[in-house]
């Protein structure tokens, strides 16, 4: 282990010690089948101590991290730990003493950060690397964030999320300096390093108004690298395999090249030379929606009417509404926006819409979405009723199409499963039951049940075994002074999904396809007796 400029007390060592223990036994018992990983790890009683982790992971003799390969078992269970190592980290970067000797052992932590880094660049830890590097950013120390820089021009993540993950303390502190960043962050050729750091420096624009942008210096080869963009989203357009027969990665070129561009679109409106006029009209004709709508509001920015007109156009579009509205209003013409698309149900379309594009979702907004119910309903959370809607939306697919119902008021969300044969009070009851957020509101798996629990619920089973040959089952729920068993059923050749509260039986809602999900039966369950407590629902027996 290298020589620390410091000195540590005894139990720091002990721990590091303990913990390094720890570690190896658990990196060796993860790799046995069915083994579970242990999710706690003991703290360090002051944060620094996590510098003698680091060095130990990163000293020359120590091996293990080269015997663990990707995928595997150790992987994950490193992956584990180092997220606590790292919230170690991130409580010692943000000590506020200004002593001398706790501002050395703060260098020395965000030294052995980037260290860690380096070593561990590339072995495909989910979120560790942006992680790391977020707490080079957030140390608000000059030398960090340039070492931050550095990696990000030469060693990037290579997941978008990271590089992402990573800047997020430049936008939410004030707290760095400009040209510790700026205009170096901008050399960078990789897209999915240059659009974030160009929304940096337009959130550093908007918030600390310069007289200038940090990429004002930069915008000639900008507006050069925006005309290459958009000659390979128009051939993206026009033939995909033109870019590869991977749709994996035609997908991956096509996410950088839209970021890209709507992060360049919102840098040229900002900047506000009208140079890039040109530019924008090109990419107002690409069919991007997004694309169009930035490219559009950034027109209008600089004064260009065809800029405008696009912007009250562009609100017929579900897909990109609420931004757009948004964009109207700032510019001051949102007057002249069409009032259909203003409504409380097209705004909630558009939510919806929105929500279905994130990554995490589907990815992108549905081809088509059809309002089929709105109800003014109480929900959870709020004190006031609220305006629900259910939509049916729609994906084109190669050779079919996919749908499904989706909700859209006080929050926006779908179910994998489908909802389109149940009914609407079901369907509103479901997401209401999604959505309860309460101490008295909770469920126990059923490995997990208190004795008082487990009394009642063998009581209920008992009284259920002349309906069922055998139950197997899920959890044991409880809404306020209401209880409820969520089960699966089998009699004779049936097999059936039910919620039993010692009175009647609730059966799933849904086709017997034997693929839905039980949590939503019992989601059905404490969503209808929501609904009925507060009075937006009649008393259901079903």
């Amino acid at each position: 282990m290298a020589e620390l400029p410091f000195e540590f007390p005894n139990a720091a060592y002990s721990w590091a010690e303990m913990t390094k223990a720890a570690l190896a036994t658990r990196l060796d018992e993860s790799s046995l089948e069915n083994s579970k990983v242990i999710a706690h790890w003991d703290d360090p009683e002051d944060p620094i101590w996590s510098v003698l982790i680091a060095s130990w992971l990163c000293d020359p003799e120590t091996s293990f991290l080269e015997e663990i390969s990707v995928g595997s078992r150790k992987l994950a269970c490193l992956e584990q730990f180092l997220f606590n190592l790292i919230r170690w980290f991130r409580q010692g970067v943000q000590t506020s003493s200004t002593q001398t000797e706790s501002q050395l052992q703060r260098l020395v932590l965000v030294q052995q950060v980037a260290i860690l880094y380096d070593k561990l660049h590339g072995m495909g830890l989910q979120r560790c690397e942006g992680s790391l590097l977020q707490v080079l950013f957030a140390s608000g120390h000059s030398t960090a964030i340039k070492l931050g820089v550095d990696f990000l021009l030469s060693k990037p993540p290579m997941n978008w999320a990271d590089i992402s993950l990573a800047l997020t303390p430049l936008v939410q502190s004030k707290s760095w300096e400009l040209g510790d960043v700026f205009p170096k962050l901008l050399g960078s050729t990789n897209p999915s390093v240059l659009a974030p750091a160009l929304d940096v420096a337009n959130h550093f624009f908007r918030s600390r108004r310069p007289s200038s942008h940090p990429a004002s210096g930069e915008f000639a080869s900008l507006i050069q690298l925006m005309g290459g963009l958009v000659n390979q989203l128009g051939l993206l357009e026009e033939n995909p395999l033109l870019f590869g027969d991977s749709v994996s990665g035609i997908q991956k070129i096509l996410f950088d090249s839209v970021s890209l561009a709507v992060s360049l679109c919102d840098t040229f409106g900002l900047i506000g030379n009208k140079e890039a006029i040109g530019k924008l009209n090109q990419a107002l004709k690409l069919s991007h929606r997004r694309i169009q709508t930035e490219a559009a509001f950034a027109l209008a920015r600089l004064g260009d009417k065809n800029g405008e007109q696009r912007i009250i156009e562009l609100a017929c579009d579900f897909a990109c509404r609420q931004r757009v509205i948004a964009y109207s209003e700032e510019l001051g013409i949102e007057d002249r926006i069409d009032e259909q698309w203003t409504t409380a149900a097209a705004l909630a379309e558009s939510r919806l819409a929105n929500w279905l594009s994130q990554n995490e979702q589907m990815g992108l907004a549905p081809a088509r979405m059809e309002l089929l119910d709105q109800r003014t309903l109480s929900w959870p959370g709020f004190e006031q009723p609220q305006e629900c809607f259910l939509f049916r939306y729609e994906y084109d697919l190669q050779e079919s199409v996919f749908s499904n119902i989706g909700f859209a008021g006080p929050m926006s969300h779908t179910f994998s499963d489908d909802l389109a044969n149940i009914s609407m009070d079901d369907a509103f009851a479901i997401f209401a039951g999604y959505d309860i957020d309460h101490p008295d509101v909770y469920e126990l798996p059923s490995g997990g049940l208190l004795q008082s629990h487990r009394t009642l619920v063998n009581q209920w089973l008992e009284s259920l075994q002349d309906r069922f040959d055998s139950i197997e089952l899920f959890l044991f729920g409880v809404f306020f002074e209401h209880s409820a068993i969520l089960a699966r059923g089998k009699s004779g050749n049936e097999t059936r999904v039910f919620v039993f509260d010692g009175e009647k039986l609730q059966y799933e809602p849904f086709p017997k396809t034997g693929q839905s999900d039980p949590k939503l039966t019992y989601l059905l369950w404490r969503g209808r007796l929501f609904l009925q407590s507060t009075g937006s629902s009649q008393d259901d027996d079903r």
